[in-house]
């Protein structure tokens, strides 16, 4: 009798239990009710404007109330007034009426760049539950702030202002708060959104999956803690010390990121103290492939979807997460948007955000034109001014300048662990088949030599990431849909990780031109369409204005960065000179050329700043192309 109790007991739970399953699986494929909409062109802005590349940040409801339950977690100063996005540069979204953020109207009231998902950050897990994600245009759009306030949001333009490494660390510092549940959390939402509530039981699983999510992410701070030390924005490095300056404890500041630093962490499990890779917030607008064969700075990236794939990656995307259709597509679409943006797609010319700006006189431009031609295209090409589109010609065009050559500051291509990234990308995403074979003999191979060198620690990296590829080759046993090959040809020299002498030059652009990702101790000469919106400039952002990089006038050592209004004389940023050493708002980032990554030294072309003021005549040509560059 007891035993068939327990039977029946036993089969009516399995009932309930595949009920259940069955109706979670039901409600999974509603969440994920997704399909492309629109026409290609359509789909492409989409995708780049709107569309989900696994960056998934909050629940939504906890960015609805997160300025009201987190806010001086995200604060330097109590009293500062500022809303948290705005402190961190984040753009108003154009379609905001300035509502309250609820789930009717987050779309247009949260910042522009977030969209709106129902999977759980990194594991991608489909849940009633919304979340906030960013988006390809959070980081590339960006604003020209003139006397008269800001103008419309520029896409493709590298955001100047927004300081992702802070906004980063202040999110570590608000998720360790142990008054933030997600009882918490609903209950300042209920009282901003009274409209909203969805029922009793909706509210207790929404709370118990709100706690899981907070849970999960403090175990994962936690053990960056352990690796990566403790937050140390915005409340300082130590309670001696509150008002520690903001470029003392995160140098990286407005416009600019740490990529490397955060992708030798992702890619490698390996830290990244010593990574001092500062990299501006690049434009990617003309990324037309006959225009930009490689990517980067150091054109270590040879297609724009493994591109766009890598700067997911490297901010926190899950390959789990990168491989969900919509996500996947995203990816895709939003490179190829890219590929168009600002030929398709025109972008603002100078005049239209100053249209007092005098009309440039005629002959003086054609002089420009010639000099540029004669002095800078041979790296850079020209925006032939007949048919206003760029002419990818020139003699080092699409070349690799050694770092000594070129004389900029090194730290972008010479950071820690660099030549194991490209191998070590690429095995991060399995293929199948022979291609999943061939990342297996690579990641053997990279392991024997470095047993054969007696490099004990790097063949356990290697032993390590031929063991991180095995368990995602059984997660994605048909291959992940963004996987790609090491090289597009047959005999390819593209392992990165095997050593060279240390006086090595670069390998030449063809020897490369095959393989997908590369490792240089140089820097890629590409096209500069719509230069004027790429300020400041060098890799690091360590020029604020083209009059400055063409030596015209002195690069500063130290200025002020932040919501910095645009000069249209000097083509770049007004970067005021601190106060007793100190910046204030609007331009609160001290930057300070003497430090490890921010030299403003080098590309002295075609002219040094000693040789321009020597000869009176080399400063009338540069005054000149300078005329010319402003406008293509």
């Amino acid at each position: 009798m007891i035993r068939a109790l327990v039977n029946w007991i036993a089969i009516i739970a399995s009932l309930v239990g595949l009920i259940a399953a069955g109706v979670w699986l039901y409600l999974e494929y509603r969440w994920a009710d997704w399909a492309p909409v629109g026409t290609e062109a359509e789909q492409r802005k989409a995708a780049f404007v709107s569309g989900p590349i696994g960056l998934e940040v909050f629940p939504l409801k906890y960015a609805a109330v997160l300025e009201k339950l987190s806010g001086k977690a995200f604060k330097h100063h109590p009293d500062d007034s500022r809303s948290v996005w705005e402190i961190y540069g984040f753009l108003p979204n154009p379609k905001a009426k300035g509502e309250p953020v609820c789930e009717a109207t987050a779309a247009d009231e949260l910042p522009f760049g977030f969209n709106i998902t129902n999977y759980v950050p990194v594991r991608a897990i489909q849940t009633p539950v919304k979340f906030a994600g960013l988006t390809c245009a959070a980081c590339h759009s960006g604003v020209i702030r003139t006397e008269k306030g800001a103008s419309d949001i520029i896409l493709g333009m590298g955001n100047p202002e927004l300081d992702v490494i802070g906004f980063s660390e202040a999110v570590r510092n608000a998720i360790l708060d142990p008054g933030l549940t997600g009882k918490a959390i609903l209950e300042k939402y209920a009282e901003q959104c009274p409209d909203d509530g969805q029922g009793f039981l909706f509210d207790q699983v929404e709370a118990v999956l709100l706690d899981q999510w907070l849970k999960g992410l403090r175990a994962e701070i936690e053990a960056g803690v352990r690796q990566y030390g403790l937050p140390l924005w915005p409340h300082g490095a130590m309670p001696y010390a509150p008002d520690t300056p903001r470029e003392a404890l995160e140098p990286a500041g407005p416009g600019r990121t740490r990529p490397f630093r955060s992708v030798v962490r992702v890619a490698l499990a390996l830290p990244g103290a010593e990574n001092y890779a500062f990299s501006k917030i690049p434009s990617v607008f003309e990324q037309r492939r006959d225009l930009r064969p490689r990517s980067q700075y150091d054109g270590s990236i040879k297609d724009p979807v493994v591109r766009a794939f890598i700067a997911a990656y490297a901010s926190g995307a899950s390959p789990v997460a990168l491989a969900k259709p919509e996500v996947a597509h995203s990816i895709r679409y939003a490179a190829a948007f890219t590929e168009r943006l600002g030929i398709d797609t025109p972008l603002p010319r100078i005049g239209d955000i100053f249209p007092d700006l005098p009309e440039p006189d005629p002959a003086a431009l054609a002089e420009g034109l010639a000099a540029f031609k004669a002095d800078c295209a041979g790296c850079h090409g020209y925006r032939d001014p007949q048919t206003g589109y760029w002419v990818a010609e020139g003699a080092r065009l699409h070349d690799f300048v050694p770092v000594d050559e070129i004389g900029t500051d090194p730290e972008r291509v010479r950071f820690p662990n660099g030549p194991y990234l490209p191998l070590a990308l690429w095995t991060a995403l399995p293929q199948a088949g022979k291609g999943l074979e061939h990342q297996r003999e690579r990641l053997d191979q990279a392991r024997n030599s470095a047993v054969a060198r007696q490099r004990m620690g790097e063949a356990l990296l290697w032993s390590q990431q031929r063991e991180r590829l095995d368990r995602a080759a059984r997660e994605f046993r048909l291959g992940h849909p963004l996987s790609f090959a090491e090289c597009s040809g047959g005999n390819c020299n593209c392992a990165a990780e095997q050593p060279r002498p240390a006086n090595a030059q670069p390998l030449g652009t063809a020897a490369l031109d095959a393989c997908a990702l590369t490792a240089q101790l140089a820097y890629f000469n590409n096209p500069i369409p719509s230069v004027w919106l790429r300020a400041p400039y060098l890799h690091n952002g360590s020029v604020p204005t083209l009059r400055q990089l063409l030596n015209l006038e002195d690069r500063p050592d130290r200025f002020c960065r932040g919501r910095n209004r645009y000069d249209p004389q000097a083509v770049g940023l007004v970067a005021p000179a601190p106060k007793d050493g100190v910046c204030a708002e609007p331009t609160p980032f001290l930057f300070d050329t003497t430090q490890r990554g921010n030299s403003n030294r080098g590309h002295d072309y075609p002219y040094t700043r000693a040789e321009v003021l020597a000869d009176p005549a080399r400063a009338e040509r540069l005054e000149k192309i300078l005329l010319y560059m402003r406008g293509i």
